[in-house]
């Protein structure tokens, strides 16, 4: 099976994005500043039939000018009927060959939440998988984040795989680390004023983490003065989700600066590099 060449960067719509009755207009803006590295997915547990429909056929028309990708999640027959690029079915949706009957020529893609999930949709003839949620979300609140693990996990099974949950500019090279051939967002890409500079931010960190791996697929640093071994472009959060540290529970030293929590995700690890990690100890 040849896997299709997906966009990097997916922004998925819900329920509360809809409601604000601009769902076109944003895409449009999205495609405009990724182009062919963007699919705007649409996704809804409200809008029924004609009304999703319709929608479909807005966003389509609003991105196809600029080589971007129209999804629909769980509706093989709205894919269908608004020629979409691909269609993702979920936990309880159409298996895939049944989503490719009823939707012949178009990309399926199945969104999984563990590691036993990922390994059925991949034996079932997926051409994608949906992994997630990686971080903490408003969009899945009681639902603990399954991490990295999960896209590393789901990228050992041959699929692509597009990474969501919590993702934002500052972790989304640490996804791509773990495998992922791109990254997927709701509120990172929907809800602020500035389109263009979310997608910019976005493909900004995802040519930093290529450029990374281009000069190489491992860095060595020191980690409390042992050397360890990294992928190319790890930042420190995904450092310490490497090392199964939690970040609330250590000071982070980066080549003998503080680094606070809120700016980890931003902090990428490069060769030789100097790390100490000072671990908080409870008390009474």
């Amino acid at each position: 099976m040849n896997a299709p060449l997906l966009p990097r960067l997916h922004a998925v719509t819900d329920d509360r994005v809809i409601a604000r009755g601009n769902v076109a207009r944003r895409a449009a803006d999205l495609a405009a500043a990724g182009g062919g590295d963007i699919a705007v997915h649409v996704r809804s547990a409200q809008l029924e039939g004609r009304a999703l429909l319709a929608l479909a056929e807005a966003v389509r028309d609003a991105v196809r000018p600029h080589g971007a990708w129209l999804v629909v999640n769980g509706r093989a027959d709205v894919a269908r009927g608004a020629g979409a690029d691909a269609v993702v079915s979920g936990r309880g949706g159409l298996t895939t060959p049944d989503v490719k009957r009823v939707a012949p020529g178009v990309s399926v893609g199945r969104s999984v939440h563990d590691a036993a999930e990922a390994r059925a949709a991949a034996a079932e003839g997926a051409d994608f998988l949906l992994a997630g949620s990686v971080y903490a979300t408003p969009s899945h609140a009681p639902v603990p984040p399954r991490g990295v693990e999960l896209v590393r996990d789901a990228a050992q099974l041959g699929r692509p795989v597009i990474g969501i949950g919590g993702i934002t500019p500052g972790n989304a090279a640490d996804v791509m680390t773990a495998g992922a051939q791109g990254v997927a967002a709701i509120r990172a890409l929907w809800d602020g004023e500035d389109a263009a500079g979310a997608v910019a931010a976005f493909l900004a960190a995802l040519r930093r983490r290529d450029a990374a791996t281009q000069r190489g697929t491992d860095v060595h640093v020191q980690v409390n003065g042992e050397q360890r071994t990294f992928p190319a472009g790890i930042t420190l959060t995904g450092l310490l989700a490497a090392l199964q540290l939690d970040p609330r529970a250590v000071v982070v030293e980066h080549n003998r600066r503080i680094v606070r929590r809120e700016g980890l995700a931003a902090a990428t690890v490069g060769e030789g590099d100097s790390i100490e990690l000072v671990h908080f100890v409870g008390g009474g």
